[in-house]
């Protein structure tokens, strides 16, 4: 967290030749990620768009799962819950342990890639679905948990490109207990979310 506000007050401070570089390198990665995400959101939208045919099924089961997921109990909201927490968990532990080699910038591009197809793939499958209603019920299926996983992921990211790769354990329980808050969320909240557009 320290480096990343050492980072913006490089951004607004004074401009050195040393600092000018750590930032120079710091923004071109980011573009690289962000590049690599609309890349692989436009591979999942014309993907979907091309061979829906070939995934109706799959969209109706998806949109199936949503609608059971709005009237679920509290032991199967538990069991959910359960599931998703050791998912998240698992997901931010690769990244984190992907962070700490040198491999890390071309596994992060492949990463943000397949991000972005995947959310690509699965908007457009909810659009061609439910037609107008196929963006609200998207952000409805995201929200709010990406509010918490948007930033562990981000900082996740950002540590990866740092020179220094610091054993940071204090700050990745902190980001494990934001991953958990957001699996609560996943598992509880946005139920609630979904019943407005479902």
């Amino acid at each position: 967290m320290a480096s990343l506000l050492q980072n913006i007050r490089l951004r607004f401070g004074r401009r050195t030749d040393n600092n000018y570089m750590k930032v120079y390198r710091s923004t071109r990665t980011w573009d690289i990620y962000l590049i690599c995400f609309f890349i692989g959101l436009t591979a999942g939208t014309v993907m979907a768009n091309l061979w829906y045919s070939s995934f109706a099924d799959e969209a109706g089961y998806y949109l199936g799962l949503l609608n059971r997921n709005v009237n679920l109990g509290k032991d199967e909201r538990m069991q959910l819950f359960g599931q998703v927490v050791s998912q998240r968990v698992m997901e931010v532990w690769i990244i984190w342990l992907i962070g700490m080699t040198a491999y890390a910038l071309p596994l992060f591009c492949t990463f943000m890639g397949l991000a972005g197809f995947s959310m690509g793939f699965v908007l457009s499958v909810i659009t061609v679905q439910k037609g107008l209603m196929g963006l609200p019920i998207f952000f409805m299926t995201i929200m709010p948990q990406s509010l918490c996983y948007l930033p562990v992921f981000g900082i996740l990211l950002f540590w990866g490109i740092q020179k220094e790769r610091r054993f940071r354990i204090p700050a990745l329980i902190l980001l494990l207990l934001l991953t958990a808050a957001g699996s609560a969320f996943e598992a509880w909240i946005n139920p609630f979310f979904l019943k407005f557009v479902l």
